[in-house]
């Protein structure tokens, strides 16, 4: 797999690693203190409904660096009304199929600066057969720019410049990446 960022190359490694129950391993086995550099860029997603997706954890980089995103939260009511279906849908996919999610975005920050991020979503099982989870590491590419308009909320900047799913053993049926080529470059 080729990443972008060579510390989602580390996770995606120590990913690959843990034991697996089917094609995901399971969330006892995610064991972050022995990661602890990708530690404050983590997310954790659980998928509880089409229309409500909870923040569970959210690294100590990524809660300082950007807006309205909490713990307990929705991470629906992060993303602009026009894309919450095909946010919901993407990552569904990521626990339905299940496979791996690789994207590069441009989201603005508290600052008011926008960032370009790769963002690498894994599966993750939930014990006792609850609402599956999905293993976020974003990390900031070099790229890093003023938006002419600072006014903005999160939810109304976030541009996708790719969105590519990645085969862990279950195959890539029905899943349909997301590439700009003028933007893929970022």
């Amino acid at each position: 797999m080729d990443f972008k960022h060579p510390k989602s190359a580390e996770f995606y490694r120590y990913w690959l690693d843990l034991p697996r129950v089917g094609f995901a391993p399971s969330r006892d086995s995610f064991r972050p203190e022995q990661i602890p550099s990708l530690l404050p860029n983590f997310m954790i997603y659980e998928m509880i409904s089409d229309d409500y997706i909870k923040i569970r954890l959210l690294g100590s980089n990524l809660s300082d660096r950007f807006g309205d995103a909490r713990e307990g939260t929705n991470y629906l009511d992060l993303v602009g009304h026009e894309r919450k279906v095909q946010a919901s849908q993407a990552l569904w996919s990521v626990v339905n199929q299940p496979c791996g999610l690789v994207g590069v975005v441009e989201q603005v920050m508290k600052s008011g600066l926008s960032v370009c991020l790769e963002t690498v979503g894994l599966p993750l099982l939930n014990k006792d057969g609850g609402n599956p989870l999905i293993l976020f590491q974003k990390n900031e590419l070099d790229c890093e720019k003023r938006l002419p308009d600072t006014e903005r909320e999160n939810r109304d900047y976030l541009r996708i410049f790719s969105r590519r799913f990645i085969d862990i053993g279950a195959g890539l049926d029905g899943v349909q990446d997301l590439v700009y080529p003028s933007l893929a470059e970022a």
